[in-house]
């Protein structure tokens, strides 16, 4: 057993012998292996047990070796410290992704919140979020709509009765105190003929149609638009006129002498009522036009900010969705990363210890038994005794390799092994 130790203390008190050739090396120390055991099984001359002890003694004896060569880790660690790079570089990637994902979702939640507190306050601070947009316009709006209820039924009032006295209404002397309003005009014009009800009926809402067009046109600011307000205007002040100049005209014919004159414009302009007729419905129109123009500026305020409030809570909704897509694709890089550091702890654990090599050590171990059983052979005459002795020998070495795992190492894809 002691020229076995003089085998690794020779390895260890001569450094410069780590400078020459690998083949050298190798063959010198299964020589001395050999000889070691040729040498050991001679002296016991063959005992299977004592072979057992020897087989021990040759493993732990490497294995201390092996342990103490750093040059050896450093060699057989080699693949675990690139495995771990490789790993290292995958964990960095997905970190990175990680890093990303999660910044972008951060984004989303830190979006989601400037969205909530935007509309917590743009009903109380509108002019900071929507241009061109009053503070109060519910107020406006509804004062702007209080005013424009009469002024309406005003118009349908006066425009069903003065379109039914120009058209249809037949005057005598008796109806000329009220030859423009007439409290009967609808249901008459609806007893003279469906046509002429109809007619009477809607003529107000083509004068609140042509309101509406004004507004619409005032919204772009060119000279086409003002050129359409303008002929529009001259259109109704015409429509009033033929109003007052069919309802004077019946009243003149009425109270005209043999000497008066026909009826012409001429004389429907010196006529106090024609005038009445005219300013009665085109300036009350023009009022009623200038209300409706100014609360739908206030509607749209009021749309404004509802549509501002509609816009950020669409936005909250998609970036709620996105953050759900996002987090899907999260857990699993979080799966990844998990898995890969196990991995890498495992390997910084190889890393940290020491790994033994199978096959340096079958290469030793099979000059020694080399040895060990080519003693027995020369030594023992006897055939029955010499086989005995063999097949002993040979079931403990089979026995050693499988209690430490050695068992079959006869490829170069199973090379190194981390020894606890």
């Amino acid at each position: 057993m002691s020229t076995l130790k003089n085998i690794f203390s020779i390895k260890k008190s001569n450094p410069q012998e780590i400078e020459k050739s690998i083949e050298e090396d190798v063959k010198n120390i299964k020589l001395s292996f050999f000889e070691s055991g040729y040498g050991s099984s001679k002296q016991a001359e063959g005992n299977h047990m004592i072979f057992k002890a020897c087989l021990q003694d040759v493993y732990m004896d490497y294995k201390g070796k092996c342990r103490e060569d750093e040059k050896l880790q450093k060699e057989l660690k080699e693949p675990y410290v690139q495995e771990r790079s490789k790993y290292e570089i995958e964990l960095k990637k997905r970190k990175t992704v990680k890093g990303i994902i999660e910044e972008g979702i951060a984004a989303l939640e830190s979006k989601i919140s400037i969205f909530k507190s935007e509309i917590a306050d743009v009903k109380h601070n509108p002019e900071k979020y929507v241009e061109d947009v009053d503070k109060k316009p519910k107020a406006q709006f509804y004062l702007g709509l209080i005013v424009l209820i009469p002024i309406t039924f005003y118009l349908l009032v006066f425009y069903i009765s003065a379109s039914y006295s120009a058209f249809f209404k037949t005057f005598n002397t008796e109806q000329l105190t009220n030859a423009i309003f007439d409290a009967n005009a609808l249901t008459k014009a609806i007893n003279d003929g469906w046509l002429e009800g109809v007619f009477v009926g809607t003529i107000p809402f083509a004068f609140m149609g042509l309101g509406y067009l004004i507004h619409m046109f005032q919204k772009h600011k060119n000279w086409l638009s003002y050129a359409k307000i303008a002929t529009l205007f001259i259109v109704t002040f015409i429509f009033d006129a033929i109003l007052a100049y069919q309802i004077e005209k019946k009243i003149y014919d009425i109270e005209k002498t043999l000497n008066s004159p026909d009826f012409n414009v001429q004389i429907a302009f010196t006529k106090a009522e024609f005038w009445g007729i005219i300013f009665a419905g085109f300036v009350v129109y023009i009022i009623w036009g200038l209300v409706f123009d100014f609360i739908m500026k206030e509607y749209d305020n009021f749309d404004k900010i509802k549509s501002f409030i509609r816009s950020k809570r669409e936005k909250i909704k998609n970036s709620e969705k996105e953050i759900i897509v996002q987090t899907e694709k999260l857990n699993p890089i979080k799966e990844e990363i998990s898995g890969i550091e196990g991995k890498i702890n495992d390997l910084q654990r190889t890393i940290d210890g020491f790994v033994f090599s199978n096959k340096h050590y079958l290469t030793y171990h099979a000059e020694y038994v080399k040895g060990w059983f080519l003693a027995i052979a020369d030594n023992f005459d006897a055939l029955k005794r010499r086989d005995q002795l063999l097949s002993q020998c040979a079931s403990e070495e089979k026995k050693h390799l499988e209690d430490h795992d050695i068992a079959g190492e006869s490829y170069e894809g199973r090379l190194y092994k981390l020894v606890n």
